[in-house]
């Protein structure tokens, strides 16, 4: 009588222990994986161009950075070294990328954070040249380049 009362209560028992132990189990934020997005294209003496990523990590901001990592000449494929361009992260606005952040000297090869990372949503990063109408600034460009920039977030 007292091993079937025992078994009674035991069978009960167990169950809401599994059923506790596997509720802790999914409960786990799951770890962020780190996205590198590497973008290609041609930047002009004096201009930008701009390519659009998403951030899907849901759990907090993540970090972000640029990487420019290489630069070509357009008419012979020479590498181009020893110049700064400018790189900045922002959210497309029409056809244009409106830069919230912005590092107007982004050397070869260094990677380059966002102060206070992101959350996820849509975004695009832009490289540019000395921009037209800034005081001080003269185009690093002596012609057009084909480049590669990477992005990393979570």
């Amino acid at each position: 009588m007292l091993l079937h009362a025992v078994s009674k209560f035991a069978v009960p028992l167990l169950a809401c222990a599994a059923v506790a132990l596997v509720g802790c189990g999914s409960a786990t934020a799951p770890d962020p994986v780190l996205q590198a997005e590497t973008f290609t294209g041609t930047l002009q003496p004096l201009g930008s161009d701009f390519k659009t990523f998403s951030i899907v990590y849901t759990q907090g901001t993540t970090d972000l950075s640029v990487i420019i990592g290489s630069l070509k000449n357009v008419s012979d494929g020479a590498p181009v070294s020893g110049i700064t361009l400018g790189i900045g992260f922002g959210n497309v606005s029409g056809s244009t990328c409106a830069l919230q952040i912005q590092q107007p000297v982004a050397p070869l090869g260094q990677e380059l954070f966002a102060p206070n990372g992101a959350s996820a949503g849509n975004y695009c990063v832009q490289i540019f040249d000395c921009p037209a109408g800034t005081t001080g600034c003269s185009s690093m460009l002596t012609e057009p380049v084909t480049y590669t920039m990477t992005v990393n977030h979570y």
